[in-house]
């Protein structure tokens, strides 16, 4: 074999290995990079689905959560209207028994004591009927209006036992068991008037919200 044939053949050799070289080069990075895109795929796939389940997982708890609100929100309602109604309810009664009281104030009749002493009871079972509605800082308010109410009663009840009972000096023991039981009849009706003006704030603000 001359030399020039040794180095045809040698050429040929090495361009035969490069080609080949080239071409598993080419393979070599072509299945790299699709391997590469397969395992972004399904890492990408997972990642997507854990989103996916913790996104349904925090819409079902949001749902939830807003179902629970909106169902404390029309409970709210209904009991702030039924508040509502109750507080106007109870301001009319002792607006009432008020009136009464103040009639008696003016005019201690004995026939006017019963009726009076029965709207006291109205207004204490109105009170306690509801007592699940009344906030409780209303509730010792109105507890001590109707005690107030019940003291001035007794305080009528003995002017006109004091006027009426008989005795060796009537005019004298008359006049001043009178005037001392007149003054805490009037102590006691400043009370009422001064409570009764309080609770009337405390509804209003109540009803307002």
């Amino acid at each position: 074999m001359t030399w020039t044939e040794i180095m045809k053949f040698i050429g040929a050799t090495l361009i035969s290995m490069g080609g080949a070289t080239v071409v598993i080069v080419g393979l070599s990075k072509w299945f790299g990079d699709f391997l590469s895109k397969r395992l972004l795929d399904n890492y990408n796939n997972k990642h997507s689905k854990e989103l996916e389940s913790i996104k349904g997982k925090y819409n079902k708890e949001l749902e939830e959560t807003k179902t629970a609100l909106e169902k404390a929100k029309s409970q709210f309602l209904r009991y702030s209207e039924k508040q509502f109604d109750l507080y106007n309810d109870l301001w009319r009664v002792l607006l009432y028994t008020k009136l009464q009281a103040d009639e008696l104030w003016e005019n201690a009749i004995p026939e006017k004591i019963p009726s009076f002493s029965e709207q006291i009871k109205l207004s204490k079972t109105a009170i306690n009927d509801n007592l699940l509605l009344i906030e409780e800082e209303h509730y010792d308010k109105l507890m001590e209006l109707l005690k107030q109410f019940e003291q001035f009663q007794f305080g009528k009840v003995r002017l006109v036992d004091i006027r009426r009972r008989p005795g060796e000096n009537p005019e004298k023991i008359s006049l001043f068991e009178t005037r001392q039981t007149i003054d805490l009849n009037k102590r006691t009706k400043d009370n009422y008037d001064k409570l009764i003006m309080e609770i009337g704030k405390t509804f209003r603000n109540q009803i307002k919200g």
